[in-house]
């Protein structure tokens, strides 16, 4: 019987075929789907332009023998498949912004800010003075690197800022984002204690050493988003989220509205990547041919089987509809021959026998990966034919051939009894122990990075229905801003479409890079962190050193809009041997993604734009100005960004390789592609 039926119920467990068949049928079940994983996976990686990199497992140092400080002469151990890219705060998007709720929200919030709720200073410091005397204990146990890493971290610079009345928190800034770099052994809990612990001190010290002007700074906050909120440019003003997520950032710090800040929250909860595979996609890329060769040693009755068994089929995906967590079943269909001889006492009885089969087990995408159900089912219709029956004597054939005809009926129930069991155990543990291996090589898929520079961890969900497999990721953390609704855009219903909203980058670069200071003489460190995407600014020997300060908040923005995207990047501040710039600006660029022949482009289309704050815009210093950050970002911001047009297909996995882009789209606030 062909026919997979609907239910476990009727799902009858009369399979005849060798436990190896079963292993091997299950194996190849699992290979398939695990390969989809990784696909999802890469996918995911691809489109944030920031894979990450694999490591030992960090559980396995204990100690600071087993870390090696970094050094000029010691690269980290890292290995980048694609380039990071600039990200973003989300931005507004042709959805609107307004709630009704949230305006009366603001404005009750206005006359609920109290000093009393300021979080202590006192507390934060000893926080972090206990996670500093943790970490030199745990590298006092290696007289050799503990050293190093003591003097890399520059831990007695932290010493000597805690023991100032008033400790310069700017400097404790640019220390902290020493803990977040790729190097093995920054993840482990002892350096992102202190990491934490000194960006809770920074944080609290800035509206703790002062509650009564930091509620000040609050309430004149929220007036300015209670204005902004009801101003009718609101869904045009591309710097009023920015300041939203900056606005709930502060009252999170400052302990203030947190039904505010909760309400928001909602608002930019949605997903900012999904990506959705077509049932017909999921059908070539896992189905797969199943043919298999095994002997047959069985007793049945007394009597002794043995022969060879053939098992030719086919395995096949098929979508189940589940709103909670995308499940796939995985069906084999394939035909099942048999010749053997059966051995009792001196009768030989040569016999043939026939099946189609189908079996079948559910396997589902959860929080700790993908796991199988356990609703194996089985269902076979045998057939069997003795051909001849062997003895010297004709009348022992005779006797034999009734009593072989007497029992056929009960060999075979006991015979499909038997394998009932075996079958359902061994396709489920077979099927188990491949998924087992792929969770463990996709779970431990860029953890240590993710550990070392802080950035937010991806919230996974999946739903499927019998059209559709989606999965799709929540990034941010804390305050940070997601998507603010589905995507918008029209898809294809063939393929694989990948959707990517705007606030996806920016969230995870956040971490990294706001307040961070970068200095000419790091970037041959950044390179050989990051690899490639940290060329951007590079040192000119004739330019002499040069250091940049990133914006506090949220430094690097991007917006999908139009067809074009657009990078920004705020700064604080500019250092250079012959000017300095020490007002805040916003550089902007924007680019076209062009494709040639199957790679990609980044195209600038205009001048990069220059903006200071307030009067800053107008004046000879402020157009002297403009032209150094200029000149700067040229070499970031160059008419075609990458180094070389990107061959997408080179990210894909091998058996991906031969999809071609069927289409492309930016706007709303969403970049999708659809690969068919």
């Amino acid at each position: 019987m062909r026919e997979i039926l609907a239910t476990w119920e009727k799902v009858h467990h009369r399979a005849i075929f060798t436990s190896s068949s079963i292993s091997t049928a299950a194996g190849w079940a699992a290979v398939p789907l695990a390969r989809f994983g990784f696909t999802l996976v890469c996918a995911f990686s691809a489109t944030t332009s920031f894979v990450l990199a694999q490591f030992p497992d960090p559980s396995q140092v204990n100690s600071a023998y087993a870390v090696n400080a970094p050094s000029s002469s010691v690269l980290p151990v890292s290995k980048f498949l694609a380039p990071p890219s600039p990200g973003s705060t989300a931005l507004v998007t042709n959805s609107g912004l307004i709630d009704p709720n949230l305006l009366p929200l603001v404005q009750n919030s206005m006359g609920q800010l109290d000093e009393g709720r300021i979080p202590k200073p006192d507390s934060a410091r000893k926080g972090l003075e206990n996670a500093l005397n943790g970490l030199e204990n745990f590298l006092a146990t290696s007289p050799s690197q503990g050293p190093i890493w003591k003097s890399f971290l520059k831990l007695d610079s932290i010493r000597d800022e805690l023991n100032k009345p008033s400790p310069n928190l700017d400097a404790l800034t640019d220390l902290e984002k020493g803990f977040r770099q790729n190097y093995f052994g920054l993840e482990q809990s002892h350096f992102t204690s202190v990491r934490d612990a000194l960006s809770k001190f920074v944080q609290v010290q800035r509206f703790g050493a002062d509650p009564k002007k930091s509620v000040e700074i609050l309430r004149n906050r929220l007036n300015r988003l209670n204005e902004q909120l009801q101003s009718p440019d609101v869904s045009s003003d591309r710097n009023l989220l920015h300041e939203l997520a900056q606005t709930l950032s502060y009252l999170q710090h400052g302990n203030q509205a947190p039904e505010v800040i909760s309400a928001f929250r909602n608002r930019f909860s949605s997903p900012n990547v999904r990506v959705l595979a077509s049932s017909n996609f999921l059908h070539r890329q896992l189905a797969r041919p199943v043919n298999e060769a095994n002997p047959v040693n069985e007793l049945i009755l007394g009597t002794t089987i043995r022969g060879n068994s053939v098992l030719n089929g086919l395995i096949t995906p098929q979508l189940i509809d589940n709103p909670n967590q995308a499940t796939i079943r995985l069906n084999l269909n394939a035909d099942f021959a048999s010749n053997n001889r059966g051995y009792n006492r001196s009768v030989v009885i040569n016999t043939q026998g026939a099946a189609q089969i189908a079996a079948c087990e559910s396997i589902a995408l959860t929080e700790s990966g993908l796991v199988a159900l356990g609703d194996t089912g089985v269902d076979a219709n045998l057939q069997t034919m003795i051909n001849s029956i062997e003895h010297q004597l004709r009348i022992v054939r005779k006797i034999a051939a009734k009593q072989a005809a007497k029992q056929k009926s009960q060999a075979n129930a006991i015979g499909e009894a038997r394998l009932e069991s075996r079958v359902r155990t061994q396709f489920h543990e077979q099927l188990s122990s491949q998924l087992s291996k792929a969770n463990s090589q996709l779970g431990s898929a860029g953890e240590p990075v993710i550990s070392r520079l802080g950035i937010p961890r991806p919230h996974r969900q999946s739903w499927s229905n019998p059209n559709h497999l989606a999965v799709q990721w929540n990034v941010r953390a804390g305050t940070q801003l997601a998507a603010d609704g589905a995507c918008p855009l029209p898809y294809d219903s063939n393929g694989i479409t990948v959707q990517i909203h705007q606030s996806l980058v920016g969230n995870l670069l956040d971490p990294i890079l706001a307040g961070r200071v970068l200095r000419s003489e790091e970037m041959d460190r950044y390179i050989a962190q990051f690899g490639d995407a940290a060329k951007g600014i590079q040192r000119k020997e004739e330019d002499g050193p040069w250091a940049i300060t990133m914006n506090g908040f949220q430094p690097v923005e991007v917006q999908f809009d139009d067809s074009l995207v657009r990078i920004r990047v705020r700064t604080l501040k500019m250092e250079g041997p012959d000017q300095e710039l020490d007002q805040p600006a916003l550089v902007e660029a924007s680019y076209r993604v062009n494709f040639v022949d199957n790679a990609i482009q980044l195209s600038r289309e205009g001048d990069i734009n220059v903006e200071f704050a307030g009067r800053a815009q107008r004046g000879s210093r402020a157009a002297a100005l403009r032209s150094l950050l200029r000149k700067k970002f040229e070499q970031l911001f160059r008419p075609e960004l990458l180094d070389q047009p990107l061959r997408w297909t080179d990210r894909l996995p091998e058996q991906l390789r031969d999809l071609r882009l069927a289409s492309f789209a930016i706007d709303d606030g969403w970049l999708q592609f659809t690969l068919q």
